[in-house]
């Protein structure tokens, strides 16, 4: 058991400390400008073991932009997008219109990939703890 949650919490800290340093790069992204071209909430349904039936809502801001000579699209808000309720992703997305222009941050050795909120989420840091402390106490429990 101990072994399990050794590899549990070395996963979760390596995954989320890689996910904090991008966020902690996407600052220093250049920024640019983007068009609007479309908002709308994602719906994702989803079944669990039971059969019961789960609906996630992501808003989608579909925007366009240049960099150097060439065009991209994009979507993504945050580089780590959460689920949000059917009210608050339908308010996120009334903020933005067609036409309308953005300013975006993308990442210069992929430039395709771009967001409109560049940083970390700040939760994030709850899970590296959580992590560190699993492996931790794994480690404890396994040698003592």
């Amino acid at each position: 058991m101990w072994i399990v949650l050794f590899i549990v919490g070395v996963t979760l800290s390596i995954v989320t400390f890689f996910s904090i340093k991008k966020g902690r790069k996407s600052k220093t992204w250049p920024k640019t400008k983007a068009t609007v071209v479309s908002a709308e909430v994602e719906e994702k349904h989803e079944y669990d073991e039971d059969g019961d039936k789960h609906v996630y809502y992501y808003p989608r801001i579909h925007y366009d932009y240049q960099v150097d000579d060439q065009f991209y699209n994009g979507s993504k808000y945050k580089l780590l997008e959460a689920s949000m309720s059917k009210r608050k992703a339908h308010e996120f997305i009334s903020n933005f219109m067609t036409g309308d222009i953005l300013t975006v941050y993308y990442d210069t050795e992929k430039p395709a990939e771009s967001v409109l909120q560049p940083g970390e989420q700040k939760y994030l840091y709850v899970f590296f703890v959580i992590g560190i402390g699993l492996t931790v106490f794994s480690l404890v429990k396994l040698f003592i």
